[in-house]
């Protein structure tokens, strides 16, 4: 296979770029903003209307690149404060000034990036994009001054470059994590903003407003440092009057059981598949019945989430999130279109909660960050009896990371005590005998439940869920500060 490379190397170990006015940092930066310097370096040098330009034009009608770009940590955030340009009626040069807000990102390692897309060939349009490469001046704001360059690899030597490999994702549905890629219309929209911007003052008439580039996609970029989590959807406890609803914490099965009965009377009624076959998939893959000896076996899971994040947190329920295995992203949404707005039936005829669809917010972000380290809201279920031997705790703890799909290598602690605030610890009964934990399902009662916090070698992305009880809102891990 053939592949396009364009490296750029900047002159310093700081990139500025963010991902919108007010952040966060953009890492690594998107290729459409490398397919503006290129645009920007073109027009600065009257190529954009020769066979330059053109490649420009080809370029952007491309899959999505990947990227190889170095380490990098965020940097400190500093304010720093300019004259307001439109402030000049004030006299008080301290009465005009404007915060400007700096973001930088510090690379580690050699300052360079490189962009691969597949191609056939060394075609023209290729070699004039190398030649586009070679004009950039800076990637990022002005002040990231850097220098590009191009050339055309095979397989062999994409494999010897150096640096963390981000890989387009298109179809993922993440909000953390989606980079801007150019598309067909791009490079004429940009051009069009500029004119915008050189034409915003005439004399005798009002500033006009300067045009933003509009037209690009977004697509999610994974590597090791930004893993991609498990389908979910997260839905909202809402009431009748569409006030928050909150439901106790230790009770959070039930939420889970009206969740689990509503996916299955949705799915009978409107199935994702033939209606012929979708009867034997309702019944294991929405409603979770295994059939004797199946171990490979794949379920939406219900999980309650627990009100986390803040030093007053309740920890109640106010959310629910469907998740389902990789590979089954359109059965997900195909049930979160029918579950948003269905209203939850307890036992006992009661009105429950209406579920509300809702994308992110700081709760959710804690179930749904990536992070090295890792620790359980709701105790682990573990997929046995630990009779109190420390060995045999580990042996089950390793057994129910295995089922639970990860591999990668990790250590952790355990204990009865939980890691956030106001949740409940892992016994079922205090010394009285009164309950103290949470609920469980009949079937799960009698298994040893523990908290435990897990370090892994790389980052993780959310959700995460453990052990036996994990398709039921027991064994959710939230990620945690490493420090």
């Amino acid at each position: 296979m053939t592949h396009l490379c364009i490296t750029v190397r900047w002159l310093d170990d700081r990139y500025h770029g963010l991902l919108n006015r007010d952040g966060p940092p953009e890492w690594p930066p998107s290729p459409f903003r490398l397919f503006q310097a290129l645009v920007a370096g073109a027009a600065r040098h009257g190529e954009l209307d020769s066979d330059t330009g053109a490649s420009l034009a080809w370029l952007e009608t491309l899959d999505p690149p990947l990227i190889l770009a170095p380490h990098a940590r965020p940097g400190q955030i500093v304010q720093r404060f300019v004259p307001n340009n439109d402030g000049d009626i004030e006299q008080d040069r301290q009465k005009r000034l404007t915060g400007k807000t700096s973001r930088p990102t510090f690379m580690q390692g050699e300052p360079e990036i490189h962009y691969l897309w597949r191609i056939d060939g060394a075609s023209r349009e290729a070699q004039e994009a190398i030649q586009a490469a070679r004009l950039i001046t800076c990637l990022g704001w002005g002040i990231d001054m850097a220098y590009g360059n191009g050339r055309i690899l095979d397989d062999d030597e994409v494999g010897q470059l150096s640096g963390v490999r981000w890989y387009p994702k298109p179809g993922t549905m993440q909000e953390d994590g989606l980079l801007r890629v150019p598309k067909g219309g791009s490079m004429a929209d940009l051009r069009s903003a500029h004119l915008s911007a050189l034409n915003r003052i005439e004399h005798g008439k009002p500033l006009r407003t300067v045009e933003k580039p509009q037209v690009f996609d977004r697509v999610f970029y994974a590597s090791t440092e930004r893993p991609i989590g498990r389908p979910h959807a997260v839905f909202a406890l809402r009431d009748e009057q569409d006030d928050c609803y909150r439901y106790p914490h230790a009770k959070l099965i039930h939420i889970a059981g009206m969740a689990r009965c509503a996916a299955i009377e949705a799915m009978e009624a409107f199935p994702p598949h033939d209606p012929e076959k979708a009867t034997g998939w309702v019944e294991s893959f929405v409603a979770g019945h295994r059939s004797e000896g199946q171990n490979d076996h794949r379920q939406f899971s219900y999980v309650p989430l627990p009100s986390i994040g803040h030093e007053h947190a309740d920890a109640m329920i106010r959310r629910v999130m469907v998740a389902a295995p990789f590979g089954c992203e359109a059965e997900l949404y195909h049930l979160a279109a029918q579950l948003d707005g269905e209203q939850l039936r307890p036992e006992g005829g009661a009105a429950g909660p209406i579920l509300d669809r809702v994308r992110s917010d700081g709760v959710t972000r804690q179930y749904l960050g990536w992070s090295k380290v890792w620790a359980s809201v709701t105790p682990i279920i573990l997929p046995g009896h630990d009779d109190h031997k420390p060995g045999k705790t580990i042996k089950l703890i390793k057994r129910a990371l295995a089922q639970s799909g990860i591999e990668q290598g990790c250590q952790f602690t355990w204990g009865a005590l939980p890691y956030f605030n106001n949740c409940l610890t892992a016994y079922k009964y205090d010394r009285n005998g009164r309950r103290t934990g949470y609920f469980r399902p009949d079937h799960l009662s009698g298994l040893t439940a523990v908290h435990i916090r897990i370090t892994f070698e790389h980052p993780v992305a959310g959700p995460l869920m453990i052990g036996a009880g994990r398709h039921c809102g027991l064994g959710v891990l939230a990620a945690m500060d490493p420090g």
